[in-house]
């Protein structure tokens, strides 16, 4: 009594312990998951903010650069024309190597004077722009960085915060290419336009109808002076052959500009706002490749919630469920759950082999099929091939469906009184050209005395289990001699007996203990005996017993003897 108590309490003690210990590592793996789902949540919300913000630039790119590129067909006095004056243009002008000013609004013409610092203002403002004429933009011949990490996973480097900069200056350098290259387009245009029209260009240009443009450069922005500029060079050829040298500009309202950028954005981003660049860039590749302005997302996106999102926290839930249950029922459940698992990993392991080999078969046929590579005379052989690995997968599907419906207590038994030699009847030829695949004949007699027995039988049921049975002697009795496989019925009180008999070297001591035991067979076990996956015989007695019969092994000298029992009819 004494050892049994103490057995007793130290059973609850290794249970006790072994609940701490996994109660324990539950609370670890919970406090582990929460805080890594919103180190994945933030990190994931800042990718998709990084991208979002990498759309918001292509977009005002692509609308500043059609914004400039009108800009630089427009001559610096324009003429009559419906359309309405850009607001964000306040100076349109030409400063000439001669002095010259041409300019379309001369009540600025000082206000520009005294911001390019001019002395006096009246003075010529083409030696003053040339000082300040900017550099090209870095970034429209910038080279491509890479953004590759092979050996990442793509989940892995959306999160990678130097991923993401070298993503984000790849893909400056991405727009600034493209920038330029409409840019370049629009310069071409420009000097086919004025070459095309010289001899008729309006008045209002302040061309002289006989020049002819030499030389066009790509408008460049700045900052000058605190205000937003739009330069390039020009170049005149007069008459006489000398040449002109000129700076064309727009003087910007970078207010209303950056209003008009951060409209095409809206959606994304609200509050965002674009911070002007009068220095080296940081190289963050946060910003336009059109405009020397910064990306600047405004308000940051609020935190993740603490705790964890619906499909996050029911694992976790399920998980202590479980946990809760396999401590109160650990003894009774953990011995089982092992074997299950072992059974289920021989299964997946055994079918995936049982599949290899078939779905190799079909992708090598079907190539040399279609490549034309088999001669016409071997086709039949190829197609022949081709349709028993089908019927050998379709045989492998039907068995594992009709399991799987018995393990789920959804197959309906569908009985029905019906002499022996009926139900057998039409199964005879299916049976044959199975056996004949391996070489072997099928022997019986229907005419037999047994055979006129009245038997109750779900007659799908024992179609599928005849068939495993057959295909099993087919598999196990090639080559036997006789090469015969013989189908008899015999009565046996209120059963029917049918024997499925072969002559093949039988099967072991060792392997009869656990034939018909489900997914019995291993990968090395399929690869080693013949196909199959350890399902069919199991099965079958299922089967059987579902209808009200069994399905036994029976002892015999050589080969090996199934012997399925129906019951037979009352009379």
């Amino acid at each position: 009594m004494n050892l049994k108590r103490k057995n007793g309490w130290l059973v609850h003690g290794l249970v006790a312990v072994c609940a701490i210990a996994l109660l324990g590592a539950m609370a670890a793996i919970t406090r582990a998951t929460f805080s890594a789902e919103r180190e994945r949540a933030l990190a994931e919300s800042r990718a998709v903010q990084q991208e979002n913000i990498r759309l918001a630039l292509w977009r005002m790119d692509a609308a500043a650069t059609a914004w400039i590129a009108d800009e630089a067909q427009r001559p610096v006095i324009s003429p009559p024309s419906k359309e309405a004056p850009k607001a964000e243009v306040r100076l349109r002008f030409e400063a000439r190597e001669d002095g010259t000013l041409v300019r379309d609004r001369p009540e600025e013409e000082t206000p520009l004077a005294n911001l390019l610092k001019v002395e006096p203002v009246n003075g010529p403002l083409f030696p003053a722009v040339c000082a300040l004429m900017p550099e090209m933009p870095s970034a429209w011949s910038s080279p491509q960085p890479s953004a590759e990490k092979p050996q990442e996973a793509a989940q892995q480097q959306r999160a990678d915060p130097e991923y993401q900069v070298l993503a984000n200056g790849k893909e400056l350098g991405n727009r600034g290419r493209v920038v330029k290259s409409a840019l370049d387009v629009s310069k071409n245009q420009y000097e086919d336009k004025v070459f095309l029209q010289n001899n008729t260009l309006p008045s209002t240009w302040n061309i002289a109808p006989d020049w002819n443009l030499a030389r066009s450069g790509l408008p460049r922005p700045a900052w000058i002076g605190g205000e937003l500029f739009l330069l390039r060079h020009l170049q005149w050829q007069r008459p006489d052959g000398s040449l002109l040298r000129s700076i064309q500009g727009s003087w910007l309202d970078a207010t209303k500009l950056e209003a008009m950028l951060l409209t095409e954005i809206a959606d994304l981003f609200p509050t965002a706002r674009l911070i002007r660049i009068t220095g080296p860039d940081d190289g963050a590749g946060m910003s336009l490749a059109s405009f020397p302005l910064k990306f600047h997302a405004g308000t940051p996106p609020s935190p993740p919630p603490p705790g964890l999102p619906r499909p996050a926290w029911l694992p976790l839930a399920a998980g202590w469920t479980a946990a809760v249950l396999a401590i109160a029922a650990a003894w009774l459940l953990v011995g089982g759950l092992l074997r299950l698992s072992e059974k289920r990993a021989s299964f997946v392991s055994a079918v995936t082999h049982e599949l290899r080999t078939p779905l190799t078969t079909f992708q090598l046929y079907s190539e040399m099929l279609e490549s034309g590579a088999v001669k016409e005379e071997k086709r039949g052989d190829y197609f022949r091939t081709l349709r028993r690995e089908a019927e050998r997968l379709s045989h492998l599907v039907e068995n594992v469906l009709a399991f799987s419906r018995i393990e789920r207590g959804s197959a309906r038994a569908t009985t029905c009184e019906i002499a022996a030699a009926d139900l057998v009847t039409p199964m005879v030829q299916r049976l044959a050209e199975r056996l004949l695949e391996a070489g072997l004949t099928l022997q019986t007699d229907l005419s037999a005395p047994a055979w006129h027995s009245i038997v109750k039988a779900d007659v799908a049921a024992v179609e599928h289990v005849l068939f495993n049975l057959i295909d099993n002697a087919a598999k196990y009795a090639a080559g036997s001699v006789p090469p015969e496989v013989h189908l008899e019925a015999a009565a046996a009180g209120r059963f029917l007996e049918l024997r499925v008999r072969d002559h093949g070297q039988g099967i072991s001591p060792k392997e009869r203990r656990r034939v018909f035991r489900a997914f019995h067979k291993s990968a090395a076990a399929a690869a080693e005996s013949r196909p199959g996956v350890g399902l069919g015989l199991s099965l079958s007695r299922r089967l059987a017993r579902a209808g009200g019969g069994d399905l036994q092994l029976a002892p015999t000298g050589k080969g090996a003897c199934f012997v399925l029992a129906l019951p037979r009819a009352a009379k």
